[in-house]
């Protein structure tokens, strides 16, 4: 992305993108070391380790379906600076409590908080974005995530010394700046537009979406095992390293591999790649990224695993943001992702509470919890294929791909003949790899 591609987005995206980069600042000062908190200083078990980082993933579906709610009904401004002010509360609270009790509060308040931001600054991006601008605002979003994520893996490793409760409070403020920048920069309401009187009834509308409902459906078991690195690699760190916080600096190292390869796998294989192709590969890297830190023994090891990982990661994240755009109704986008926020919150949280119990087993049978990380990638990669299949899905996609106002370059299936259903340009020819891509 060049700088006179940034230039040309409007004012108040390039302060949506700073709120992005701030939010993760402040998330990922507290999750590469949360686990190891719990465990080390709190004493708490795996299953309760599970259990917390569960509670946060599902506060979050509820914040999602309230902020895409609101979002849509009283403005976008005000629901990104409340959910950011909520999760500060619980980032403090987590300096403030060791009790199990009072954390799983403090994990509730925290995913509440971050289910009303999430979706509603995404939904203000796609809606502030003009359809020239759209992928490129999106990209971007990436791009300032991950540097916010980099950042404060160095924050931890450089600066943080002793307690971990001074991280939760500087997170905390990190998160009151942005509720004070979202309220005062941001358009009031939706922006220039009123913000739509949509009919209760409409909502319904969603739930009949059956392409979007199945897609979500298996994005489910997708979060639960995305949500396993998070869990499992701080816990290893905390058994194979001197100092377990150094962990911080494996977010930096994936969040740098992002921001310098995320347009090369976006522009070589993801737009090359029906959108479900690449996330079925995306799910195998992601599988056996987590399954490899069974061979960790050293810092390096644990490098390594991540960044197996971040290759999947870079392949299905921009690919379920664009599958759920062009699945979504315009004048529902806030739902749409409110809903899809709400899913991945529900893998998440299955997956932490699943992920916990394993690895407790896997005090006994050591290798059980990394083989299984391992062949559910594969699995979950066979049922994104068959998805890939189902006519329903791909008559949606294959919808959005004929809109003539579409964004550009989005990874999206070819409105040509259907025995060609898995090409995701206008030529009628299967799926291209270390090829020239012509224009159309």
């Amino acid at each position: 992305m060049g700088l006179s591609e940034i230039i040309k987005l409007e004012r108040p995206l390039l302060i949506l993108m700073l709120g992005v980069l701030l939010s993760h600042l402040g998330t990922y000062m507290v999750i590469p070391i949360l686990p190891i908190m719990l465990r080390l200083e709190a004493g708490l078990s795996l299953i309760q380790i599970g259990t917390v980082l569960a509670a946060i993933a599902i506060a979050f579906q509820f914040g999602s379906l309230l902020g895409g709610f609101l979002a849509d009904r009283i403005g976008r401004r005000f629901i990104i600076g409340l959910g950011a002010l909520v999760g500060a509360g619980g980032l403090i609270g987590f300096g403030l409590f060791t009790t199990y009790l009072l954390l799983l509060l403090m994990a509730i308040t925290i995913g509440l908080g971050n289910g009303l931001n999430a979706p509603s600054t995404k939904a203000a991006i796609a809606a502030l974005a003009s359809e020239e601008n759209q992928t490129t605002a999106f990209s971007l979003r990436g791009i300032a995530a991950n540097i916010g994520t980099a950042t404060a893996g160095l924050i931890v490793f450089f600066l943080i010394t002793g307690t971990s409760h001074i991280i939760f409070w500087l997170a905390g403020i990190i998160y009151i700046l942005l509720t004070i920048k979202s309220w005062l920069f941001l358009p009031k309401n939706c922006g220039d537009d009123p913000c739509p009187v949509i009919p209760a009834g409409a909502y319904r509308e969603v739930f009949k979406h059956k392409p979007f409902l199945v897609f979500g459906t298996v994005s489910i078991l997708i979060w639960a095992l995305y949500a396993q690195l998070a869990l499992a690699l701080p816990l290893r760190a905390a058994d194979i390293l001197p100092d377990p916080k150094n962990v911080a600096l494996i977010w930096t190292i994936n969040s740098a591999i992002v921001i310098f390869l995320q347009g090369s796998v976006t522009n070589w294989i993801i737009q090359r790649l029906h959108p479900l192709t690449a996330l079925g590969f995306g799910m195998v890297f992601i599988g056996f990224g987590v399954g490899s830190l069974y061979w960790s023994s050293a810092f390096i090891h644990l490098v390594i695993s991540g960044a197996i990982f971040v290759m999947g990661e870079m392949l299905i994240l921009p690919t379920i943001d664009s599958t759920v755009s062009q699945l979504s109704r315009a004048e529902l986008i806030g739902l749409f992702f409110g809903l899809a926020n709400v899913v991945a919150g529900l893998g998440e949280a299955g997956g932490n509470f699943v992920g916990g119990r394993l690895l407790e087993v896997g005090t006994t049978i050591s290798y059980l919890p990394w083989v299984v990380y391992g062949t559910t990638g594969i699995f979950i990669c066979l049922i994104v294929f068959m998805l890939k299949r189902w006519q329903p899905i791909h008559k949606a996609l294959q919808k959005a791909a004929e809109k003539e106002d579409g964004p550009k370059h989005a990874p999206k299936v070819s409105p040509g003949p259907t025995q060609h259903r898995s090409h995701p340009f206008d030529r009628w020819e299967p799926e291209i790899l270390f090829r020239k891509r012509r224009d159309t």
